[in-house]
């Protein structure tokens, strides 16, 4: 089972997940959002891997000499301020997204020397809510991201910054500094810290031992050993966790196209081991990312238990008001996620890369109507479901009617598919009756004209006159081309006007979702929270042993 495949078969379970941190009081923000962070990272198809350690200990440099060029900002001192992703693009760019939605994009990276590092008072900038560089490395074309992270024990904002990033991470690289070795408390409390957070993929980065006697660095390699056997446990054979890199003379080597001098920094051991990793880890990346929400279930469970036994004694009313309040905030942000999901599935690029070959083939062999309901259909309704789903949780939470249900309509207008000599505008036929929310998806919209004709080779290769399917076989004369451009224009047009009802449905359920909460919760509704609190504790406890079996 390939990754995707797996994170399609999660959905159910991260659904739940959820749903249980979203009742969780304002005391386990912190649980929540460690939960969230890793069900997010459970369908995101990108392998992070993480560069780790105090300022000054060469982190950007090493980054810098794996990609080969100078991407990240390492001329000052203390440098690096914020978290900066390194994804694939065609040139190298910088991005700074702003706290107040501003993007500033250009090419090069000055743009990081103005906004990515410490200012004179060694502090973050507060401005920036994210950096981003995009490089034209052949690594990051599989599928990478490389994250150059803030040095750790200088501020207390910068630590925690630091260690939110290393739990979204799947491979970490911990660099060292071997003229200045960790102590036995620091080792132990690193190792604690990393495998009580499911944090196992650990490489061992050793810098500097070009400036130490050779001597001395058989003795730092050999203390080292003791520190990185304990992450051996999950590493495939034949890769290491141990890794000397003198990352300057590596950094100039590759700026020199030197490759003696590059294979004596060390460098390629550490090169050909995350490429090893990747390959192998790429394929199976949501089995290895489950393994990060197993330490924080019990916690779950125990939080709602704790909030459960609260309820079921009489509180005051602000505080019940207080959970419905969260009820609501539960709703607003699945409803909000859902919205989110089914429209970048409804964005043309999207639609384009997933539906627009088979579509193009089922044109081809007059299978059209079958293609869509097997293959757009089912994916539609279930996505659909899933939006409208928290509107009528909303409802039924808040005692109010339901809206107008959020359709779409497969079945082709009359006369709307014909092969007509010239091209003609989408039909401007109604159906009676039909709802407010809804999107018209025929055919015959897209494919009128000489392409249609092509394409459908005459209406009756897939309609006849009252919109149902041929009996004879239709014949398998039409041009590939025509047919991707056909599948292309019904895709856009499917596209245009779902997104469309999406927004006028968003609008309509909006009073509903956004209601006010201040008045106090009544008993019955009271009831209706400790019988949520209930119900999820049972789907949790069966969601646990569902994630003990998962990859087993």
């Amino acid at each position: 089972m390939d990754s995707v495949t797996t994170s399609e078969a999660l959905t159910p379970l991260l659904i739940t997940l959820r749903k249980a941190v979203g009742l969780l009081d304002n005391n386990n923000a912190e649980l929540k959002s460690d939960v969230l962070g890793q069900c997010d990272r459970i369908s995101n198809p990108s392998l992070r891997i993480t560069v780790f350690g105090p300022f000054n200990y060469g982190k950007s440099t090493l980054l810098n000499a794996l990609l080969g060029e100078k991407a990240l900002p390492i001329d000052l001192v203390p440098t690096t301020g914020a978290a900066i992703t390194v994804t694939y693009g065609t040139e190298l760019t910088s991005c700074i997204t702003l706290t107040d939605g501003q993007v500033l994009k250009e090419a090069g990276t000055d743009l990081l020397q103005r906004y990515a590092t410490l200012d004179e008072q060694r502090h973050m900038r507060q401005e920036v809510a994210a950096v981003a560089v995009e490089c034209p490395h052949p690594f990051l074309r599989t599928g990478v991201e490389l994250v150059d992270l803030p040095g750790t024990d200088d501020r207390e904002a910068q630590n925690n910054l630091v260690y939110a990033k290393l739990q979204e991470t799947d491979v970490v690289i911990q660099l060292l500094d071997g003229r200045k070795l960790m102590t036995l408390a620091e080792r132990e409390h690193l190792r604690d810290w990393l495998m009580e957070r499911g944090i196992t993929t650990v490489l061992f980065v050793v810098n500097f031992l070009n400036l130490m006697e050779p001597e001395e660095r058989k003795q730092v390699m050999y203390r080292l050993r003791f520190l990185a056997q304990d992450f051996r446990s999950t590493l495939p054979d034949g890769v290491s966790n141990l890794y000397a890199v003198d990352a300057l003379p590596a950094l100039r080597a590759r700026l020199k196209g030197d490759m003696a001098a590059a294979t004596q920094s060390g460098l390629p051991a550490l090169e050909s081991a995350l490429q090893t990793l990747v390959q192998l880890r790429m394929p199976q990346l949501s089995t290895h990312r489950m393994t990060r929400l197993l330490p924080l279930m019990p916690k779950v469970q125990q939080a709602l238990q704790q909030q459960l036994k609260s309820l079921e004694t009489p509180s005051p009313d602000s505080r019940r008001a207080a959970i419905q309040q969260r009820a609501q905030t539960l709703i607003q942000e699945g409803f909000q996620q859902s919205m989110a999901e089914l429209q970048d599935w409804l964005r043309l690029r999207n639609l384009l890369n997933q539906y627009q070959h088979s579509f193009a083939v089922a044109l081809q062999a007059g299978t059209a109507f079958q293609w869509l309901e097997e293959s757009l259909q089912p994916v539609w309704k279930q996505k659909k479901r899933a939006v409208v789903e928290w509107v009528y949780k909303a409802c039924d939470f808040f005692e109010q009617p339901r809206p107008v249900d959020l359709w779409v309509s497969w079945q082709l207008p009359d006369d709307s598919v014909q092969a007509v000599p010239e091209p003609e505008q989408p039909s401007g036929k109604k159906e009676e009756g039909m709802a407010p929310v809804a999107i018209a998806t025929g055919l015959g919209w897209v494919l009128g004209g000489p392409m249609g004709a092509a394409v459908l080779g005459g209406a009756s290769h897939l309609i006849n006159r009252s919109g149902r399917k041929p009996s004879a076989q239709p014949e398998p004369t039409v041009s590939a081309d025509l047919s991707r451009e056909a599948a292309r224009s019904y895709l856009a047009h499917f596209s245009e006007t779902a997104l469309a009802a999406l927004h006028n449905y968003q609008k309509t359920t909006r009073p509903i979702l956004y209601q006010s909460v201040a008045k106090p919760a009544s008993q019955q509704q009271r009831i209706g929270q400790q019988t949520l609190l209930e119900n999820t504790l049972v789907e949790l406890q069966q969601l646990k042993a569902q994630l003990k079996n998962f990859g087993s």
